[in-house]
């Protein structure tokens, strides 16, 4: 999966999740793997397959910038930030009065996301395939707001308007990475769920 990263060279997840790869492919080569795993001390343990773990630490970057705009007519803006009222007016006047705080709010998934997959730098380091990462309890929520930020993004850009939209997945589509990328968040949302429900 292509992702762009601005100046920086784009990273690819070669190996989509299964339910999402090419029929009659029996998955005997499947790269991408994810758990997360409540520890005693109450952290969480991430351990996320290098290549998904790259992908996942340009993303920061992507969602700033989709946050930077300010155009309610921009259909990803207005995914993320919902009219509260139909009355143009009142619509407007609650943006004035909340709508920093919901950016800030945003914004602050973001930096705790991108801090969390940055604080141990040894974890990159590491030879292997895996890279894995302790998150602080506190911090998880951070993940799950950035998370679903970045899948109704995705969503809103790939037009995906219904479930079930995995059945129908063209491997040749042109942003086949794209749909590849929203599946995985739908894993990584998941698995985070799980974990914090004590699954």
């Amino acid at each position: 999966m292509r992702r762009h990263r601005g100046a920086r060279e784009g990273r690819v997840l070669r190996q989509p999740p299964a339910r999402l790869r090419p029929p009659g492919d029996d998955g005997a080569s499947l790269l991408v793997s994810l758990s997360v795993r409540r520890e005693r001390n109450g952290a969480f343990t991430i351990t996320l397959d290098r290549e998904s773990a790259e992908v996942l630490r340009d993303l920061p970057l992507k969602l700033r910038a989709v946050l930077s705009r300010t155009d309610v007519r921009d259909k990803v803006v207005s995914r993320l930030f919902p009219k509260a009222h139909d009355d143009p007016k009142l619509d407007a006047e609650y943006r004035k009065l909340l709508g920093d705080e919901l950016l800030q709010r945003k914004l602050e998934s973001v930096r705790v996301f991108e801090e969390s997959l940055e604080r141990e730098p040894a974890a990159w380091q590491q030879a292997g395939r895996k890279v894995k990462l302790s998150v602080p309890s506190g911090e998880l929520e951070s993940w799950l707001g950035f998370v679903n930020d970045m899948r109704l993004v995705l969503g809103t850009e790939l037009d995906i308007t219904q479930d079930g939209w995995e059945e129908d997945f063209d491997p040749n589509h042109p942003q086949a990475d794209d749909f590849v990328l929203l599946h995985y968040l739908g894993w990584l949302q998941e698995s985070l769920l799980r974990a914090m429900a004590g699954g």
